[in-house]
């Protein structure tokens, strides 16, 4: 069985090598098996002559081993040197480092023909291999695909790929991944050829067609769950949701009471929005945008739109966001539009007084207020809804499950009925990982930026004296009445880390920047302190404020020009663009300039130099980090993937269709019933 422990008896090894196994995180036959080859060796193509090699690749060659020597190094290192010759009489040189026992070893061998692979170059015109490996029984190996694993705990890949001839038997457990109606249309090989072909490929082709079969089905798997949920809840809500028709009209006219135009991905997304919720199932969607791009005002005129044309069923709106700034300037900046149609707002927040809370709930409870703006006040158990109709959750990934949960599904609401359902996230992911990661909910994306915007200015300032230049320019901008973000990563000074700390970063602004007025705000402050700071800074009245990451989304100071990140190497790329996109947001040019410590300018910073886009920027983190650790998979979900690769959109896609048809052929045998 797959589950079996291994064992000492089953690889025929000893206890050193399982417990090994076992740190790595491989326990049982099953975990073993599942463990990949990451390439394979092609000797199925043996040379025989240097003449023929190719410098960019790994090269297998037969050839004559004439003499073998070792010696140590001037820092003590064992140094082992072959000459080789090849069919026609031509010489290399072969040489291996720190290898104890190689020369005693290859002894018997020497005037013998032995096999060779690895990568050559050329010195001074002679081809010389670096640590190649070699076979010395010819008649087992040659012409052979091998494959070479991943190590394991410092286990090597000879000694996997020898322990996987002892679980062959074993692969005969494995059981099929797929349903029967997939694996028929694209003519699969069930999952165990397939893991037999991965570690024992006869070809080429074997190897093609194996990694196809299982990437198709680890990808199958996740998304399928994905799907599976959207339409559980499709068939949960149907009928329990107010289907608000669109109204092109209406539509129209709140768009011309706005300051600006739409882009045409926001004119594409309300669209999109709206006519799902001409549904009678609730809409689940997921509005993802980068920073700047205007998702709330979409969702603003959604909501307006929603509240209108419910009629006599006229629905309540709440807009949950995660911080009480960001509800607060929410509030602010929606209420005006709000109160031209004559809907009312109020905001719930934890600031608020046990009185004032009071009064709002049992405004909500007896549907005398039709937008509620707040944050996690909003999901608590004494808080009901009379007719809820539209939850908007903004920077949704801050949120828990359960704590979405309770809007989304409706479990305040005194109508009984399921709201419709936006989720917005100002954090781009790239659309294969959103896919996969909220598959879910409908996907749409807003990546255009609106007309004018004037992009960020951004340096890394990698010495002293451009820091002091920086400095000079700052006082600049201050003095013309702009204003300054100075993020750092720590509150305090740390005995273990050598970082900047948003309060000795404040004291020495003070310094440098007299006599103008420096703020501090960091998460260790009261909610009415915080609150106070970034009001007395959307004011004026402070000009530069230190802070760590509290202002990482939603504030908004059309007057901050400046964005200055000490420590800057210390943030992933996702937070350094959302910190740049505090500055930018008025008629101004604006910078944004980056402090790594001494000798960090990593590969992330460089990224932030020469793009503002922050979809190409979620791609190069995902290209330089990976997926796991970008969007902690493992959290949301998604298991580790063994061959799959999440970058891979027309395999995902396809894999959507294949898993929506299903659904809908489903759907469809039960409606006809």
């Amino acid at each position: 069985m797959l589950s079996t422990k291994l064992t000492k008896s089953i690889l025929h090894t000893t206890d050193t090598y399982v417990k090994g196994l076992e740190k790595a995180g491989v326990s049982t036959i099953g975990d073993l098996l599942n463990h990949f080859p990451r390439e394979y060796e092609d000797r199925t193509d043996v040379l025989d002559s240097f003449s023929l090699i190719n410098i960019k690749e790994k090269n297998t060659i037969l050839v004559k081993l004439l003499s073998l020597s070792s010696q140590k190094t001037a820092n003590n290192k064992i140094l082992s040197k072959a000459v080789l010759e090849d069919k026609s009489g031509f010489l290399a040189e072969a040489v291996w480092f720190n290898r104890k026992y190689f020369a005693n070893q290859m002894q018997p061998y020497i005037g013998n023909k032995i096999l060779v692979t690895g990568k050559v170059k050329y010195v001074y015109g002679k081809v010389s291999f670096t640590s190649p490996d070699t076979v010395t029984d010819l008649s087992k190996i040659s012409g052979e695909i091998v494959p070479i694993y991943p190590e394991l705990n410092y286990i090597p890949s000879k000694w996997i790929s020898g322990k996987m001839e002892n679980l062959k038997s074993y692969i005969s457990d494995i059981t099929e991944d797929l349903p029967e109606n997939i694996i028929q249309k694209y003519n699969f090989i069930s999952k165990k050829e397939a893991v037999f072909k991965i570690h024992f490929p006869k070809n080429k082709h074997d190897i093609e067609v194996a990694k196809y079969r299982l990437a198709y089905g680890e990808l199958f798997e996740i998304n399928y769950r994905a799907i599976s949920t959207k339409y559980q809840k499709f068939e949960v809500t149907q009928g329990k949701s107010i289907p608000i028709l669109m109204n092109p009209e209406l539509v129209k006219e709140i768009i011309s009471k706005l300051p600006f135009d739409l882009t045409n991905h926001q004119k594409i997304v309300l669209f999109q929005m709206l006519k799902d919720m001409e549904k009678t199932h609730s809409m689940q969607r997921l509005l993802e945008g980068d920073v700047g791009t205007g998702k709330t005002v979409v969702a603003l005129i959604a909501c307006i739109h929603a509240i209108l044309e419910s009629n006599e069923n006229r629905v309540q709106v709440v807009i949950m966001a995660p911080t009480e700034i960001l509800a607060r300037q929410h509030f602010a900046s929606m209420e005006g539009l709000l109160l031209q149609y004559q809907i009312s707002s109020h905001l719930l927040v934890g600031s608020l007084t046990a009185k004032q809370k009071k009064a709002i709930k049992t405004d909500m409870k007896n549907g005398n207020v039709d937008v509620i703006i707040g944050t996690h006040a909003l999901v608590q158990e004494d808080v009901l809804f009379h007719n809820l109709g539209l939850v908007i959750i903004d920077e949704q990934h801050r949120f828990g499950v359960k704590q979405r949960e309770v809007l989304e599904n409706g479990l305040g609401n005194r109508s009984g009925i399921v709201p419709h359902s936006l989720n917005m996230t100002a954090t781009p992911i790239p659309r294969t990982l959103a896919l996969t990661l909220y598959g879910d909910q409908d996907l749409s994306i807003i990546s255009e930026y609106p007309k004018g915007r004037k992009e960020i200015f951004t340096k890394v300032a990698r010495t002293e004296s451009a820091r002091q230049q920086i400095e000079l320019f700052v006082r600049s901008e201050v003095e013309k009445g702009r204003q300054v973000f100075w993020i750092s990563p720590l509150v305090e000074e740390s005995e273990k880390m050598d970082l900047a700390n948003a309060i000795s970063t404040y004291e020495s602004l003070v310094d440098i920047f007299s006599p103008y007025t420096v703020g501090l705000v960091h998460g260790k402050m009261k909610a009415k302190e915080k609150e106070q700071v970034m009001k007395d800074f959307s004011d004026n009245k402070i000009q530069i404020l230190s802070s760590t990451s509290v202002v990482e989304v939603g504030v908004d100071v059309p007057n901050a020009t400046v964005m200055c990140i000490e420590g800057s190497e210390r943030f992933g790329l996702s937070s350094l663009h959302q910190f740049r996109g505090r500055v930018g947001r008025g008629l101004h040019q604006s910078y944004c300039y980056l402090f790594p410590t001494k000798g960090n300018s990593t590969d992330r910073l460089k990224a932030m130099e020469k793009t503002n886009n922050g979809f190409e920027l979620a791609e190069i983190d995902l290209e330089l980090r990976g997926p796991g650790e970008v969007y902690g998979l493992r959290q949301s979900g998604v298991p580790d993937l063994k061959i799959a690769d999440l970058k891979d959109l027309e395999l995902i896609s396809q894999i959507r269709e294949d898993i929506e048809e299903m659904f809908e052929d489903k759907k469809g045998k039960k409606q006809a019933i």
